[in-house]
């Protein structure tokens, strides 16, 4: 369908069938992008590069020229470079004709494809700048604020796609049209206003720690222009309402109807991500504002008329955040009694959870998620005991909602975006119960139930494994509280530990593991059960198939746990004897230099019991060693490799030559090798 639709393009059809054709075209590079341009890139170039020279039928080019702006917003560079020569000719080709219809759309396509070729567009800069600048002067002296709006935006999608060493001969000419604008009294529809906010942002972005000298020019406008408040409309007579010219639209919230100016709310959410940009790129350097920022988009969290809106003020509260620390580190804020960093923890924090438990869209609830972590580690404890309450009935609300859809073959967006709320739910939850740690106590009444539910058989494979790791989180910051239902949730792990689900398996024995470390006396009467359970993975008939191995590694490193913290209530020779022959770990990272790192240990202390009878299992652990080594850093910490090789040296001198050689034949080739790198280096 595709290579037809393209076909009528190029061939010499009516304007009619071209026009609809080329309307096609643009609706697959919006909708289908990114898998249209690069599955038609060959095709569809050609086709709209000749469709731009249909100088006989001007409404057939109009389209052509908004087809590739389409195409080229949402291409690559190495897509675009083999007719990034050609289609820049063309552009500058149109620049030059007075054609006024057209030149609009033509800055439009080279804003889209100077900022998708990126740093390939630079060798064009020199010949496009002078255009652009003579339109922009044009325009202005022209009153013409359309097309001085589209010359603007296509100078700093240029900006943006060639750099600021690029850009410093024209910097300061395009920055005073800037302020001679602002300072002009532009009307509340006027396309510069918007494009003004954007400019700045833009500019900001592009020269970085050079764009302070602009900072009190810039960021005094963009506050102005986010404060704005008359974006709504009471008319006398709703009946009467012409929203035909797309300035008025009508919005429902809950049962009542109101009206919004589109160009003011425009103006609005420009501004907020004019701020957002800024804080992101500017950092610490956007000290002096950062108070006066936040104040201005915390509020925003809850901003029901405008999604957009939510979006940006989400993502901007860690950056202003991180933005705050850096600057209170590097001494560029006042201190009082209260920081500004810590007054802006009280008021973000609280804000972001208040917004969560407001927020219906997935999309938006997990880019909350994400900040309200990041802000978490960057915080600490600040949310009170109702903040706090508020905060886990949401997470559990999501947690809980998550069954009604677990069992959908088909997932489709609605549902891959609850599947990223709930992902980004259990993040935020383990950060929580981490940084909240000393008030956190009391409400662990109200989440172990939850987490027990999670467990039950019924619920898919997924949600168990969720609870499993939420209920592991709790058990290393509260063991006493979580050990208090030990015999209930150890019963259930072991049962966990026959589940056919190497997710649920992993964590599951990881679990037992974490009771091992830190159940004290209370896990000593199941000691027999839990090792049964990790038998039961370790020696499962898919143990070492790649979907189970990270599973058995992690049973393996649990059973360490067991001859670490309770070896007098074991046969520990049998127990030694079964971990050992399991080593080393090689696929599951973590647990492998944990287990590896305790073994290294026991070797320092001659242990008794590991070593054998006439240390005959010293054999095991040089080859053990060796493998270790082999692969690199990859199983062990630095310091573990380096004890290991320490050992090894001592071992080699206090052996029988003849011994030794025996042992170093029995190897196969590669570790003999390694070995002997080793300890010849």
């Amino acid at each position: 369908m595709a290579g037809r639709i393209i076909r009528s393009v190029k061939e010499d059809m009516h304007p009619c069938v071209r026009l609809t054709a080329l309307y096609t075209i643009k609706q697959f590079s919006k909708n289908l992008k990114p898998e249209f341009q690069d599955q038609y890139r060959d095709q569809v170039l050609p086709a709209l590069t000749k469709a731009m020279d249909d100088f006989n039928y001007p409404r057939v080019q109009v389209q052509a020229y908004s087809a590739l702006f389409e195409f080229t917003s949402n291409c690559t560079p190495s897509i675009l470079n083999p007719y990034l020569k050609e289609i820049v000719t063309k552009l500058l080709k149109e620049l030059r004709e007075e054609k006024h219809m057209i030149k609009g759309e033509t800055l439009k396509v080279l804003s889209a494809v100077a900022y998708s070729s990126q740093d390939q567009f630079a060798e064009y800069y020199s010949i496009v700048m002078p255009y652009l600048k003579v339109i922009m002067m044009t325009a202005k002296k022209e009153l013409d604020h359309n097309l001085l709006a589209n010359s603007v935006d296509c100078i700093t999608m240029v900006w943006m796609a060639v750099g600021k060493e690029k850009i410093r001969d024209d910097t300061d000419m395009v920055v005073k049209m800037l302020i001679s604008l602002q300072r002009s009294e532009l009307e509340a529809n006027d396309p510069m206003r918007c494009q003004l906010l954007q400019a700045w942002a833009r500019l900001g972005k592009c020269l970085g720690k050079e764009f302070k000298p602009y900072m009190s020019v810039s960021i005094p406008r963009l506050l102005r222009s986010a404060k704005i408040g008359s974006y709504v409309l009471i008319p006398e007579n709703p009946d009467n309402v012409d929203e035909s010219d797309g300035s008025i639209r009508a919005l429902i919230l809950g049962e009542r109807k109101i009206w919004i100016k589109t160009k003011v709310l425009e103006e609005k959410v420009a501004a907020c991500k004019g701020l957002y940009l800024l804080a992101d790129e500017l950092k610490e350097g956007l000290s002096v504002w950062i108070e006066e920022v936040a104040q201005t988009l915390v509020p925003f969290l809850n901003f029901q008329l405008n999604e957009e809106i939510r979006r940006v003020a989400a993502s901007a509260m860690p950056v202003l955040l991180k933005s705050s620390k850096e600057a209170k580190q590097k001494g560029n804020l006042e201190l009082s009694d209260e920081s500004p960093f810590e007054k802006l923890c009280s008021d973000v924090l609280p804000a972001l959870v208040k917004a969560l438990s407001k927020e219906s869209l997935p999309e938006i609830a997990a880019i909350i998620l994400d900040s309200l972590e990041e802000c978490m580690k960057m915080s600490g404890p600040v949310l009170d005991e109702d903040q706090t309450d508020l905060f886990l009935k949401k997470i559990m609300n999501v947690l809980n909602s998550r069954s009604k859809v677990g069992d959908i073959d088909v997932i489709k967006q609605t549902l891959q975006e609850e599947q990223k709320v709930y992902d980004k739910a259990v993040d935020c939850l383990a950060t929580f119960i981490r940084i909240q740690k000393s008030s956190f106590s009391p409400f662990l009444g109200k989440l172990l139930p939850c987490i027990q539910l999670m467990w039950e058989k019924d619920k898919i494979a997924k949600e168990r494994r969720t609870g499993l790791r939420i209920f592991c989180d709790v058990a290393k910051q509260f063991p006493e509280e979580a050990f208090r239902q030990y015999n209930i949730c150890l019963l259930f792990l072991f049962e966990a530990c026959k589940d056919e689900n190497p997710e649920v398996l992993e964590v599951a024995v990881q679990a037992i593991g974490i009771f091992a470390e830190f159940g004290g006396s209370a896990f000593k009467s199941l000691l027999k059960g839990a090792f049964y359970a990790l038998k039961a993975v370790i020696d499962h008939p898919k143990a070492l198939q790649i979907e189970y191995v990270m599973a058995h590694d992690a049973a393996v490193s649990a059973l360490g746990k067991f001859l670490q913290f309770h070896r007098e209530k074991l046969n520990a020779a049998q127990f030694l004897k079964t971990w050992l022959r399991h080593l080393p770990l090689e696929n599951n990272l973590n647990e492998a230099k944990v287990a590896h790192h305790q073994l290294c240990s026991l070797v320092e202390v001659s242990d008794v019991e590991l070593l054998g009878p006439k240390k005959k299992n010293l054999h095991k652990i040089v080859t053990v060693y060796a493998e270790i080594l082999w692969a690199g850093k990859k199983l062990a910490t630095e310091e573990t490799v380096s004890q290991m090789i320490k050992q090894l040296e001592l071992y080699r001198r206090r052996s029988i030559l003849s011994t030794w050689r025996s042992f170093m034949l029995s190897m196969e080739n590669h570790l003999r090798r390694k070995l002997e790198s080793k300890l010849s280096s």
